[in-house]
């Protein structure tokens, strides 16, 4: 693609289509047929993709089953709405067959699209997030396959390297990377006699790691925490003495066949790769004041995303999570969470409750059945156990999950790039002890 004024480096974005479904058993059908390897073109330039069905909410009048495409992908362009447009025009010329029978399925779609119609289709039905975290928003994934390659081609050295000191075998490795990127297509590009990489710099994203409230601080803008403010009292007489909150053992004795079932298909969706995809959609609570908060919530907690917790590469200090967002439909009624994270369910939602409990009351106090808050940002999470469940009860199966390196956690990507990093520097510093650690 020629650059123009309009486009920069590399750089990740996101997108979320949501589609209301017409023919839902043809859909489900469609869905368990579809071709793997739809996101998997290299073109495409996506990190992750999922394809989910949202049961429709039996509790509420006029509630449908909808459809949802995701996608985490690199683009050069600046500008977010067309670097998302040509993401999906792309798409949908590589993948508008499979894609558009499954479209086909929903409201004002079509059995046989073209391109074009299919793209125009998901642009109308794009969704924007309320809340939206990258864990590696700087790293297309040319860098991070080079750098996880880069780490594999010093180990594989350093096993037959003679002994020598620690700057001694620092140049030798220098050397030997020297050598191996003129050969290596896998290493092409990389020039450890240059500068590193812009972003992150890992001793900035160290420095920043170590701050607690101060981000929050800068983060709360006035034209979000007023209005939050504003409804104090509602909080704290209205709301928190009256919510229900998620009864763990009365949902327990109520399981019927249906609830093991829904449980059972969860399961069968996780822990194939090293990553696992939450979905996650509950209803808002009612009553009047309940949307506003928790968009003026969702903005103070993007805005510490993106000015914060992407360039450390932690959402809430935790270490497992690529991508994730909050989105509203239905009217506004329902909020819908989407997750790409590392290792076990249960660790994850471990982290969530150890590391970043008021984050997730920012979040979640608003919906229903969420556990109980006090002033909205305290205790709630803290209630693990009801936290779980209630986070269980609401997730839905992800039915189908991309991920283009599958092996790689979070943490292994942080760290390959902290070790590419310091190679570009000279071996005379003081702290190669460090980084012959990080290698293993």
């Amino acid at each position: 693609m020629p650059f123009d004024g309009r486009q920069s480096s590399i750089r990740q974005e996101t997108l979320t289509v949501l589609a209301r479904v017409s023919l839902e058993p043809e859909l489900r059908a469609a869905l368990a047929s579809l071709p793997r390897e739809v996101f998997a073109d290299p073109a495409l330039g996506i990190h992750f993709a999922r394809l989910v069905v949202i049961p429709r909410d039996e509790t509420c009048a006029g509630s449908s089953a909808w459809l949802v495409l995701e996608s985490n992908f690199d683009t050069r362009l600046v500008d977010e709405t067309e670097a998302r447009r040509e993401h999906l025009s792309a798409l949908a010329d590589r993948a508008h067959g499979p894609l558009g029978a499954l479209f086909g399925c929903c409201e004002g779609g079509s059995g046989d699209p073209s391109p074009g119609e299919l793209a125009a289709y998901w642009n109308r039905s794009a969704a924007p997030a309320t809340a939206c975290y990258q864990g590696h928003a700087d790293r297309p994934i040319a860098r991070i396959r080079l750098e996880s390659h880069l780490r594999e081609v010093i180990l594989t050295f350093l096993e037959t390297a003679a002994h020598a000191s620690p700057p001694e075998l620092f140049e030798r490795i220098r050397k030997h990377v020297r050598a191996r990127a003129a050969s290596d297509p896998a290493l092409e590009g990389l020039d450890v006699d240059g500068p590193p990489p812009a972003l992150p710099d890992p001793a900035v994203r160290s420095r920043h790691s170590r701050e607690n409230w101060q981000p929050w601080l800068t983060s709360s803008k006035l034209k979000d925490v007023v209005p939050i403010v504003a409804r104090t009292g509602s909080v704290l007489f209205e709301w928190q003495p009256h919510d229900v909150v998620y009864d763990v053992r009365g949902h327990q004795e109520q399981w019927t066949e249906a609830d093991m079932e829904g449980f059972a298909a969860i399961a069968a969706t996780e822990d194939h790769i090293t990553q696992n995809a939450l979905t996650h959609v509950v209803p808002l609570r009612g009553g009047p004041g309940r949307l506003s908060v928790l968009q003026h919530a969702h903005a103070i907690v993007d805005r510490i995303s993106k000015n914060h917790f992407q360039y450390i590469g932690q959402l809430g200090k935790i270490p497992s999570i690529h991508f994730a967002k909050w989105l509203l439909f239905e009217s506004d009624q329902r909020l819908l969470f989407l997750s790409n994270y590392d290792k076990s369910w249960e660790s994850y939602l471990g982290d969530f409750v150890d590391k970043a409990p008021e984050g997730l009351n920012l979040a979640w106090s608003c919906t229903k059945e969420y556990p109980r808050t006090v002033a909205l940002a305290f205790e709630g999470a803290k209630d693990e156990e009801t936290f779980k469940a209630w986070g269980r009860a609401y997730q839905v199966p992800t039915q189908v999950f991309y991920s283009a390196y599958t092996e790689l956690t979070i943490e292994t990507i942080n760290n390959n790039t902290w070790i590419r990093h310091r190679l570009h520097q000279p071996a005379d510093a003081a702290d190669l002890q460090t980084w012959f650690r990080r290698l293993t």
